[in-house]
């Protein structure tokens, strides 16, 4: 799983609205309804800022990270969001039997899609443990302050049509507490996983779920890559190695390992253009920010 993005963009994938093609995903970010809502000035800037940049090749292993096994991650999800151009491939993460959390980027004007819960393989259908849930438009919230030119506020809720049935491959993941707002994690290692494409060099997102590791970056020190771009409402991932999320991670989980559980401090959202393996930072949306939010829009309660 690599991560790339263009410089602001969603890392969403595209595949067929009227049927799940695996085989012939393409990034979100070559269709116009993203390139159109993109500050024109700070993509200038930051493709001035990298354009010497190298890129970073590590050998003798998968590509910015480690295949999962079945059921390492039963919190993670894959979605099909349909728009009238065709369907973004996006990852997000179980709150309950009745709600998933991703990115708004992945269902801002969706008329609806496929949660697939459970997958170890997402292109198999049959494989045990796997269950597929449709969504429809009435069932996305997504926050009102989301702004898809700056990428704020990358947060949304989907309801499935009907409720999932907890299993050894379907659980919900743990969120923060109220008492981590304001906790920044920086130094803590944050696993992401989902479904992306892991190198720069292959176009189709993974058919398998895959994870990376890497330390939380500051804020600080992550709007120097990102040009002023980072806000408090964001949580990054360094790049070291040159990994992180890439193109078709979008909406899908950064988690910590704490007192025993599995805590989701981030919402993949966005990152660099120019491809997934230059050890730039993954950002994403801290959830730790939006806990009076999820709450309100879904039937989760937040632990003190």
């Amino acid at each position: 799983m690599k991560f790339s993005l263009v410089l602001v963009l969603a890392l969403a994938a595209v595949v067929a609205a009227d049927e799940i093609n695996w085989h012939k995903l393409r990034p979100a970010w070559r269709m116009p309804r993203y390139w159109k809502r993109l500050p024109k000035e700070v993509m200038k800037q930051m493709a001035s800022e990298i354009k010497d940049l190298p890129k970073h090749r590590p050998e003798g292993r998968i590509v910015g990270g480690y295949f999962a096994t079945p059921g390492q991650f039963p919190y993670q999800i894959v979605m099909i969001a349909n728009f009238p151009e065709g369907g973004a491939l996006c990852g997000g993460s179980v709150l309950s039997q009745n709600f998933i959390l991703t990115a708004a980027h992945c269902v801002d004007q969706a008329s609806g899609g496929t949660i697939i819960l459970g997958a170890h393989d997402r292109t198999n259908a049959n494989e045990a443990g796997q269950v597929r849930i449709p969504f429809t438009a009435d069932g996305v919230y997504y926050h009102q302050n989301w702004d898809p030119s700056l990428i704020r506020y990358d947060i949304a809720t989907v309801r499935m049509s009907s409720p999932v049935q907890f299993s050894d491959r379907i659980q919900p993941v743990t969120l923060p507490r109220w008492s981590d707002v304001g906790n920044d994690f920086a130094g803590v290692t944050g696993t992401v996983s989902g479904f992306g494409r892991f190198s720069d060099d292959i176009n189709a997102a993974s058919d398998v779920l895959r994870y990376v590791t890497n330390p939380i970056q500051t804020n600080t020190a992550c709007n120097i890559r990102f040009l002023g771009l980072i806000q408090p409402e964001n949580i990054c991932l360094a790049g070291d190695n040159g990994r992180g999320a890439c193109s078709g991670d979008s909406g899908g989980p950064m988690t910590i390992s704490r007192d025993g559980k599995t805590v989701q401090v981030g919402v993949v959202s966005f990152g660099l253009a120019l491809g997934c393996e230059r050890n730039w930072p993954s950002v994403f949306a801290r959830t730790s920010s939006f806990l009076q939010w999820i709450q309100a829009h879904s039937d989760v309660v937040i632990e003190a």
